[in-house]
């Protein structure tokens, strides 16, 4: 009997396991593409190296007020918004993060996706604001196929126009 449980246990350890890698392994290049941006932002000189991070078909979806389908965004107008960002002197930084897996939404079992809340830092020159958000990332190939963000973008904006 005892054998039979500690089979048992070994064979849902490993099953366990197998789930996660696929999750491990796409939070391991999204952490590499949050540490590539906030250098991005840091470094005046740093040219934009995120593309590697995303597929070719990548979509980013937000939900600016007043909209509550949604926007999306393609790969390049996104990487275009980044540098437009820096030219224009700001500067994003992601300060701290909490990962969990992500689930599918039918078996309810990991998936490979991620799920971040994330606190970050939006400043230009010596004036910032802080501010929350949530993302759900889905992958394809090791690389960030999709991602849907909620933030308010409207409070960001309204507190960075007061500074001006």
């Amino acid at each position: 009997m005892k054998k039979n449980i500690f089979l048992f246990l070994i064979l849902f350890f490993f099953s366990c396991v197998d789930h996660y890698k696929n999750y491990d392994d796409n939070l391991l290049v999204f952490k590499e593409m949050i540490e590539a941006k906030n250098k991005f932002f840091e470094d005046p000189n740093q040219d934009l190296n995120l593309s590697k991070y995303y597929s070719n078909n990548f979509i980013f979806h937000s939900y600016p007020a007043g909209n509550k389908k949604g926007e999306e965004t393609i790969k390049s107008d996104y990487l275009d918004s980044l540098k437009q960002m820096k030219s224009m002197g700001y500067v994003l930084n992601i300060v701290h993060s909490i990962y969990l897996p992500g689930i599918n939404e039918k078996t309810y079992e990991v998936d490979g996706s991620v799920r971040v809340y994330y606190g970050a830092i939006l400043s230009v020159d010596t004036n910032m604001v802080e501010f929350s958000g949530y993302m759900t990332i889905n992958f394809f190939n090791n690389q960030i196929a999709e991602v849907w963000e909620w933030a308010d973008y409207g409070g960001i904006n309204n507190q960075m126009q007061a500074i001006d």
